[in-house]
């Protein structure tokens, strides 16, 4: 094995994969000018035959999902050992992936799960999903959108429906394993 190139940014990696001809580009999951997504897919559009394989920190499954539609082969984690590093990449020039297939149509049937429900869901209801994932009460949310608060505990009844959830945390709960709203919101949260 050969390092042929090394750069930092997306806007580097097209003309260096041009150039370089690399079999084989790991890209860290986030470049300093974007996600390495973006790279990928770059790099693909100009035609290049190098595989992709992703490095990251994060085990979330946002990851893995984006790391296929951006048609990589495989994702490896920081924590992993130089030798498992090395044999990804012989496997992965190989003409092999190390995303089972398994793991792809778990993923997707999450994602059809996912944008279904989020599809059902009214611009108004996003909203007040959001600020309650914030922590803000129902009577504060009412005055932020200028609505009444029995019109906010109404919009609550029907996200209850729609996540089958029977209470406000769990409703943000089950928003967040929906990736409707951020997961860093979970330890900010208050309800009234």
């Amino acid at each position: 094995m050969v390092v042929v190139g090394n750069f930092g940014c997306v806007a580097d990696s097209t003309p260096n994969a041009q150039e370089l001809r690399p079999d084989i580009v790991i890209l860290d999951f986030r470049l300093n000018d974007g996600m390495a997504t973006d790279a990928a897919m770059a790099i693909t559009q100009a035609r290049s035959e190098a595989k992709v394989i992703f490095l990251t920190d994060d085990d979330h499954d946002d990851v893995l999902l984006a790391a296929i539609e951006a048609g990589a082969s495989a994702v490896v984690y920081m924590s992993t050992a130089a030798t498992e590093v090395i044999d990804a990449i012989r496997v992965v020039a190989d003409g092999a992936s190390l995303i089972p297939p398994h793991t792809i149509a778990k993923l997707l049937h999450h994602r059809r799960r996912t944008d279904g429900v989020r599809d059902s869901l009214t611009g108004r209801e996003r909203e007040i999903l959001r600020l309650m994932s914030e922590g803000t009460s129902n009577r504060d949310i009412a005055t932020r959108l200028g609505i009444s608060y029995v019109t906010v505990r109404s919009h609550i009844r029907n996200l209850s429906g729609k996540l089958a959830a029977h209470s406000k945390l769990e409703i943000v709960a089950r928003a967040q394993q929906l990736d409707l709203v951020a997961r860093q919101s979970a330890t900010r949260m208050a309800f009234a």
